[in-house]
């Protein structure tokens, strides 16, 4: 394991360990460790030499014997580069369906407060998100933005984001020129509502949701409510029904 970005540090190995839960992916095929062994690509003991061949690794953790907390371990294994695009179209479109479901986080920059609970809100788009989901900010577009915890969870709502969210439009969209701060999009988008809500102030961050996303509910335990019950924040057995 080499460091990365001008550190001191020298390269090292790093132990990883797998089993036979770990997933080996190569072309279009998941594969066990036993058809490797069978066709003579790994070895059924001891070590034997890949040559140098690149893989992709998927790291998790799981407990270790022996009191070692810090060793990983291998999740899957993706062997060439038509497994790695295909991992990567797969997890790039589960991201998507994600943040269109829980909405485009948000820090509030400003809000122009206007009469009988108008206001118009200045807000920077999250960076890290797909290109594709930035394409539907645009202007004139319809929209939702809900107060959310540092935590990205929803607040407000007894039954999902949509409840109490304020609904309007977005009057415009701009990327400043200059350098983007690390987490940022540099997207700014301006919202104007007819009724803005307590979660939505400068320095707080909100959940933006344009009008061609999905309109779903989220599960219990992804939204805080008003946030006056501690089981809002802890939910415990008793969200689920009893039957």
């Amino acid at each position: 394991r080499e460091v990365k970005g001008g550190g001191d540090g020298e390269a090292s190995e790093e132990p990883l360990t797998f089993d036979a839960a770990t997933r080996i992916w190569r072309g279009r095929e998941c594969l066990a460790i036993e058809e490797l062994i069978a066709e003579g690509s790994w070895p059924a003991e001891g070590k034997k030499s890949l040559d140098g061949q690149a893989v992709l690794l998927g790291i998790t953790w799981k407990p270790t014997p022996d009191g070692v907390f810090t060793r990983f371990h291998i999740s899957d294994i993706w062997m060439d580069e038509l497994a790695m695009q295909r991992a990567a179209r797969n997890q790039t479109e589960t991201h998507k369906a994600f943040i269109r479901s829980r909405w485009m986080p948000a820090l509030v920059d400003a809000v122009e407060y206007g009469k009988f609970g108008r206001a118009t809100v200045t807000a920077t788009l999250f960076g890290g998100m797909d290109e594709s989901l930035y394409a539907d900010f645009k202007q004139g577009v319809s929209a939702m933005m809900n107060g959310v915890e540092n935590t990205l969870k929803h607040a407000g709502g007894n039954y999902g984001p949509a409840h109490m969210a304020s609904r309007g439009s977005i009057l415009d969209v701009t990327k400043p020129d200059g350098e983007t701060p690390l987490g940022s999009s540099g997207i700014q988008i301006r919202f104007e509502t007819d009724l803005i809500i307590e979660g939505i102030r400068p320095g707080r961050v909100v959940r933006v949701r344009p009008s061609n996303w999905p309109h779903v509910n989220l599960p219990r335990e992804e939204f805080i409510g008003d946030g006056s019950n501690p089981e809002d924040r802890f939910p415990t057995p008793a969200i689920f029904p009893k039957y």
